[in-house]
């Protein structure tokens, strides 16, 4: 099955960002089940971010999102140096996309992140951002 089979999606659950964080609250719960018993580290409890088997898990979150990233790029085939152009598969490259999103929200979940803290942090940034164009850094 593939994300393209599924026709309609209703979001019963707030704001958007929150829903995305709740599905994969769900899938989480599924996840560590599957990779405990295949003999993966998964950590038990609350990360301890000083902890070297911790931070081992949370690199290995960080590898599994670039390489969705990696995927997704590879959906985009068109070279500056070749005279044809290849048309993109518009729903593989997104279902990358979300396949990256899926392993970010674990690893903020999996450090406490909640959607109302990403937001805070987001917009504490994006206020950096504004005043380092402002003043042409």
């Amino acid at each position: 099955m593939k994300s393209t089979d599924i026709k309609e999606v209703e979001n019963k659950q707030g704001s958007y960002l929150e829903a995305i964080f709740k599905l994969q609250e769900v899938l989480r719960i599924k996840y560590k089940e599957i990779a405990q018993r295949k003999g993966f580290y998964i950590p038990g409890g609350s990360i301890d971010l000083h902890n070297a088997l911790h931070q081992g898990y949370l690199k290995q979150l960080v590898f599994c999102c670039i390489s969705e990233l990696i995927e997704a790029t590879e959906c985009l085939r068109n070279k500056a140096w070749k005279q044809t152009e290849v048309l993109t598969d518009i729903d593989h490259f997104y279902e990358e996309l979300v396949d990256a999103l899926h392993f970010y929200v674990e690893l903020c979940l999996e450090v406490g992140l909640t959607p109302q803290k990403l937001y805070e942090l987001y917009s504490k940034k994006e206020k950096v951002n504004e005043f380092r164009i402002r003043s042409n850094y």
